[in-house]
């Protein structure tokens, strides 16, 4: 399906990805937005507050949704505070919309009520409760909460907030539904099983943005250029997409470069990667960037030039859901913009080791499970032994929670997503160097 509008006028519509949030949306479910720095996240949400996608995202039989946008930088540090932002940012969309003065009244009542309230925790929760409840039997509409730059509140606040949440939702039957957009999975910001029914909302609609397609990373270069009353080359917008590889922060980082250092922007580019990544608004986009792979870095330092170790399935598989690797034609896969790759080996490229980590492995005979060079097959239970048996025989293999539950329990229903859940975790917790940030066994969002 496709979009004519952006949230800015002229700027990349990313219409699949639109698409996908859309056709998830109007069926009542939740999203995840996930993507490393400036890859477009708030961009994309902000799109979904444009008349041409709020109308798309309407149900049948259904009066139009009430898309809430919240910044979640503003909530603060507290439970109160984050109810407290939810319940402004909801009477703040109402206020534009037509025939909503009663529940305004009675929203804004809440409001005084929870500014007023005093340290009690529970009277805030209840009174956040009943003005959601209130707002979705006033209006009868889709209440879309659209929750931008969560990672702080997600990790950082009691599991209390979340839990309502998904009471909420649970409740209303997908009349409520969130949206959130994060720099790294909710699993991996947050894997504690008091939030693991929250998480559950996401697990099946995790949206993964990668660099800007081709046609979108063509508007970009059009839209900045226009901001600063330029025209490009076709030459120099073919430079300026390959060097970033579509990251938006990228490119318009290196065009705000190149705009300065050019006599105009029709004149053919000489600045090469070693170049620009010694000027500090691309070195410090590239090192932001590198700092948010913290789980990927090695991978991605396993595809420099005289790394001893190949790049394994997983590794391949996890780095290309993210968008981070393209693998042209008959070549091995390659770090998805040759000015990062530049950066990487320039910074990082010391820290490329001789030893070869051996990982986690069975030993066929003899069914001794190691970690390196040490045994741990003692140290496991029986349906942590086969699980980890079960996986070294797929490495590679993305596998689903019926996969292992038929693979270690032997039956494929009756097993629940929590009891598989718990046991990966028990057995990162023996296997991997840190649990929290597994090298070994990967949950890949989505997929297993």
């Amino acid at each position: 399906m496709d979009y004519t509008n952006a949230a800015f006028p002229g700027a990349p519509v990313r219409s699949s990805e639109l698409d996908y949030l859309v056709t998830r949306l109007r069926q009542g479910w939740c999203c995840a937005v996930v993507g490393p720095s400036n890859t477009g996240k708030s961009f994309l949400l902000k799109s979904l507050l444009t008349e041409e996608v709020a109308h798309r995202c309407s149900r049948a039989d259904f009066p139009a949704p009430i898309i809430v946008f919240i910044d979640c930088l503003e909530a603060g540090d507290s439970e109160h505070a984050f109810y407290e932002l939810l319940l402004r940012r909801t009477i703040e969309t109402l206020a534009y919309h037509d025939d909503t003065e009663t529940i305004l009244a009675a929203l804004r009542e809440f409001h005084r009520e929870m500014l007023q309230a005093g340290p009690s925790e529970v009277a805030i929760r209840a009174l956040y409760a009943s003005s959601v409840r209130a707002l979705a039997l006033q209006l009868q509409a889709p209440i879309i909460l659209v929750l931008d730059e969560f990672y702080d509140v997600f990790r950082q606040l009691p599991p209390w907030p979340f839990r309502q949440l998904r009471a909420l939702y649970d409740s209303l039957q997908r009349q409520l539904c969130f949206v959130t957009a994060t720099s790294h999975f909710l699993e991996n910001l947050r894997a504690d099983a008091q939030v693991y029914e929250f998480r559950e909302l996401f697990q099946l609609h995790t949206l993964v943005l990668h660099p800007l397609s081709a046609e979108d990373a063509q508007k970009l270069v059009t839209y900045l250029a226009e901001r600063h009353g330029e025209t490009v080359s076709p030459e120099n917008q073919q430079r300026l997409i390959g060097l970033s590889g579509g990251h938006p922060g990228l490119l318009e980082r290196i065009y705000g470069v190149a705009s300065l250092t050019q006599v105009d922007m029709m004149t053919p580019m000489e600045i090469t990667a070693a170049e620009l990544i010694n000027l500090p608004p691309v070195q410090k986009e590239c090192q932001r960037l590198w700092n948010e792979l913290e789980a990927e870095q090695d991978s991605l330092l396993a595809l420099l030039p005289g790394h001893p170790a190949a790049l394994t399935a997983h590794q391949e598989a996890l780095l290309s859901r993210k968008g981070l690797i393209t693998r042209p034609a008959g070549q091995s896969p390659q770090i998805f913009s040759p000015l990062l790759a530049q950066f990487i080996e320039t910074t990082y490229g010391h820290e490329i080791v001789d030893e070869i980590e051996t990982g986690v492995r069975v030993d066929a005979d003899t069914g001794q499970i190691f970690v390196g060079d040490e045994e741990i097959t003692l140290k496991l239970s029986e349906p942590q032994r086969k699980l980890v048996q079960f996986l070294c025989e797929r490495v590679g293999v993305v596998c689903s929670y019926d996969d292992i539950a038929v693979g270690v329990w032997g039956i494929g229903e009756g097993v629940s997503p929590g009891a598989i859940y718990e046991l990966v975790k028990r057995v990162r917790q023996k296997v991997e160097p840190d649990w929290k940030k597994p090298r070994y066994i990967v949950t890949v969002p989505g997929k297993g």
